[in-house]
C-alpha cells in the first residue's frame, strides 16, 4: 500500500497543479491536430520514500497530421453575436454528448441536453413524484386512467401545448412516436417497453390509451420523448440520417439553434412554453476538453454552470463559494463501476472474476477520491429502494485474490510481478495475466481511479493496461460505432443509473438488449446474457405488487453478484456548480439541470 499512497500523493499534486494554471485564452493561433490510436508508453516515476516506483500507462494520443495554421476557438466559443449576461447562460461540461435526441441516447448529459427541449407525458416534481407534462395528470385508477386489470393505460393530453414550429402537440404525434420507435428501418437506442404495447387508441386530439397484453409496471417510464409526427413523416425514410433528429424540435421551454460537434449546443428560449416562457433568452453548452479545463473557466467566471466535476476537486470548489460559486453536491442513484466484458476470454471464468473483486479496496476509493463523501454499493440499483441488503459484499483481500488466482494455474514463475498461465484450460502456457481498461478521456476523476485501481489489481499479480478515449467514441450507438455497444473492451469504466424513480433497467442485463448488426437497436452495454435472469426481468416487469416486484428484483441482484462481472466501487455523486447571481437553478436527482430552466434568472 505504500506505492499506492505514492500514486494518490501525485495524483493530488498534479490535480492541484493543474487547478492553478492559467485559464484558457478564449482565441489563439493553433496547429491543426488529429487524433491518431497509437499505443505508446510512458513511465512516471514517483518519489518520496528511498523506493522508486515505475508505471506503465498506454493510452491514447495526438499527433500533428497537418501544418495548417488557423483561427479556432478554445474554451469560450461564442456560437453567435454576443448578448448581455442576463441574455444568457453558459453551461460548461466536459464530456461531448454523443446524440441530442432521447430517441437515440442513454448517457446521462446527451439525456439532459437533448431534454432541454424534448419532453413527454409525464415528468418529475421537486419530490421525484411523477407529475403531468403533457398528459394533464398521471393515469390512476381512481381517475380511470388505469383499467382494473392493468392493461390499458390513459392519459389525457394537456390542451393549447405546442410543437417549436407552432404546431399543436396531439395524441396523433404521440402514436406516431410509438410507431416511428418500434420501424425496423429506424434504430432507437431501445424499444423496450413500447415493444410491449399491442396498439395505441387516440380517439381524439387529446386522448391517448395504451392496450398491453400483459400489465407492463414501468409504464410511466414510456414515452419520455415525444416526436411530431409531421416531422416523422417528412423525414422517412431515412429519418434516423435526418437534421430533425440531430436538432429535433420539441414542446420543452428551449429550442435547438445550433449543434456544432466538440464546440458548443446553443438554445434559445421557448416563449410559449406551456409553464411559461423561459426568463433566459439563450442558453450555450461549451465543450471544455478536459474536466481540468472546466475547472478553469469555473474560476474564471467564464461558465455560469458547470456539468458535474470529478468529487476530488470539491474542496477547491468549496473554497470558490467565497467568490461568489455555488456547489451542489446530490448522491445519486448510480454506481460506479468497473465491467468485465463476457465476451473477453481472459474472464471467462468466475472464480477469477471473484478473485479480481477482491483485490479493490473501495472504502480506500471513497476515501481518497471522494474525501469520505461516497457510499459502499454492491448493486445497479445502488441507493434505490430496490437495492438488495443481503448481497454479500466481496471483502478487500489481496490474499485471497492471490491465493483464487494461484488455484487456477496463474503463477508468478519468472518473477516479473505479473502471473502467467500454467495449465489453465483455454491459455496458452506463458501468457500473461493482462487486459485492457478503457475509460473517458478528460476526467481527471475517472482516470485517477483507473490509476489507483491499476496499482491494486498488480498487487495481486494482475497487470490492467489502461487507455482513456473520447466520450463520444465510448458511449456511441451500434451505428456510430460506440466502443461499449460493439464491445471491444475488455474491461471498461462509466457511470449508468436511474434516471427515473422506477426500478426498471432490464436493458442492460437482457439478452434481447445486446446490439449487433441485426439488432442495432440494443442498449446492453453489459453484453450479460443469463436466461434466469431475463426470465425474472420479464416477470417482475408485469408484477403489479410492489413487495413481490422487489423480491424479484433482490434475486436478480443475487444472481448477478454471483456472476460477478461488475466490480462495483461506490455510488457515484454528482457536483455541479453555478453562479451566486444565476437564481433559482435546482440541481435535481434525477432531472439533473433540466427540471426547471423556464425558472431560471439573473439577479439585477
Amino acid at each position: 500500500m505504500k506505492r499506492l499512497g505514492l500514486l494518490i500523493s501525485l495524483i493530488m499534486v498534479v490535480s492541484l497543479l493543474s487547478a492553478c494554471a492559467t485559464p484558457t485564452p478564449k482565441v489563439e493561433e493553433k496547429v491543426v491536430t488529429q487524433i491518431v490510436k497509437e499505443t505508446v508508453k510512458e513511465t512516471v516515476i514517483v518519489e518520496g520514500t528511498p523506493k522508486i516506483v515505475e508505471k506503465e500507462v498506454t493510452k491514447v494520443v495526438e499527433k500533428v497530421i497537418t501544418t495548417v495554421v488557423e483561427k479556432v476557438v478554445t474554451a469560450t466559443p461564442e456560437p453567435a453575436e454576443e448578448k448581455e449576461k442576463s441574455d444568457v447562460v453558459i453551461v460548461g461540461m466536459a464530456e461531448e454528448p454523443e446524440f441530442t435526441n432521447v430517441m437515440y441516447t442513454q448517457g446521462g448529459n446527451s439525456l439532459a441536453l437533448a431534454k432541454m427541449a424534448q419532453r413527454g407525458l409525464l415528468f418529475l416534481d421537486e419530490e421525484s413524484n411523477w407529475i403531468g407534462e403533457l398528459a394533464k395528470e398521471v393515469p390512476s385508477l381512481e381517475n380511470s386512467g388505469i383499467s382494473p386489470d392493468g392493461k390499458t393505460i390513459t392519459f389525457k393530453l394537456r390542451e393549447g401545448v405546442t410543437w417549436h414550429d407552432g404546431k399543436p402537440v396531439t395524441s396523433a404525434d404521440v402514436k406516431a412516436t410509438w410507431e416511428a420507435i418500434m420501424n425496423p428501418d429506424n434504430t432507437p437506442i431501445t424499444r423496450f417497453g413500447y415493444d410491449q404495447i399491442e396498439s395505441i387508441d387516440t380517439p381524439d386530439d387529446l386522448t391517448v390509451t395504451l392496450n398491453f397484453p400483459e400489465p407492463f409496471t414501468s409504464w410511466p417510464i414510456l414515452f419520455d420523448f415525444i416526436l411530431p409526427k409531421h416531422v416523422i413523416e417528412e423525414n422517412s425514410p431515412g429519418l434516423d440520417e435526418s437534421k430533425a433528429m440531430q436538432v429535433p424540435i420539441g414542446f420543452g421551454p428551449y429550442k435547438f439553434v445550433e449543434w456544432k460537434v466538440g464546440d458548443f449546443v446553443e438554445y434559445e428560449a421557448f416563449d410559449d412554453y406551456w409553464r411559461g416562457g423561459p426568463k433566459i433568452d439563450r442558453v450555450v453548452v461549451r465543450m471544455y476538453p478536459s474536466t481540468d479545463a472546466l475547472l478553469q473557466a469555473i474560476e474564471a467566471k467564464e461558465v455560469d454552470i458547470a456539468w458535474s466535476q470529478p468529487a476530488s476537486f470539491v474542496p477547491k470548489l468549496e473554497a470558490l463559494e467565497s467568490k461568489g460559486i455555488r456547489l451542489f453536491v446530490v448522491p445519486r442513484v448510480a454506481s460506479v463501476r468497473f465491467h468485465m466484458n463476457p465476451r473477453a476470454p481472459i474472464f471467462a471464468d468466475k472464480t477469477l472474476r471473484q478473485a479480481l473483486q477482491h483485490a479493490v479496496d473501495k472504502q480506500f476509493l471513497i476515501d481518497e477520491l471522494l474525501f469520505g463523501r461516497g457510499a459502499l454499493t454492491d448493486s445497479e440499483w445502488g441507493g434505490s429502494p430496490w437495492e438488495n441488503p443481503n448481497l454479500v459484499r466481496y471483502e478487500y483481500s489481496p490474499g485471497k485474490c492471490r491465493e483464487m488466482l494461484e488455484s487456477l494455474g496463474w503463477k508468478d514463475e519468472d518473477g516479473d510481478g505479473i502471473r502467467e498461465a500454467h495449465g489453465v484450460e483455454g491459455f496458452e502456457d506463458g501468457t500473461r495475466l493482462s487486459f485492457m481498461h478503457y475509460t473517458t478521456a478528460g476526467d481527471i476523476g475517472r482516470e485517477n481511479r483507473q490509476l489507483i485501481v491499476q496499482q491494486m489489481f498488480k498487487e495481486c499479480g494482475v497487470e490492467m493496461k489502461v487507455e482513456s478515449r473520447r466520450a463520444a467514441e465510448l458511449f456511441g450507438t451500434w451505428s456510430q460505432g460506440g466502443v461499449w455497444s460493439h464491445g471491444d473492451y475488455e474491461m471498461g469504466d462509466w457511470v449508468h443509473g436511474l434516471n427515473v424513480p422506477d426500478p426498471e433497467i432490464s436493458t442492460r442485463f437482457l439478452c434481447s438488449e445486446i446490439a449487433s448488426e441485426e439488432n442495432q437497436s440494443g442498449s446492453q452495454w453489459f453484453l450479460y446474457c443469463n436466461p434466469e435472469v431475463d426470465e425474472l426481468l420479464m416477470r417482475q416487469a408485469g408484477e403489479m405488487d410492489p413487495e413481490k416486484r422487489k423480491e424479484i428484483l433482490f434475486r436478480v441482484q443475487e444472481i448477478y453478484h454471483d456472476d460477478a462481472y461488475t466490480i462495483f466501487l461506490y455510488r457515484h455523486i454528482w457536483a455541479f456548480t453555478a453562479r451566486e447571481e444565476l437564481k433559482n437553478f435546482v440541481l435535481h436527482p434525477f432531472a439533473k439541470l433540466y427540471w426547471n430552466p423556464q425558472e431560471w434568472e439573473w439577479e439585477e
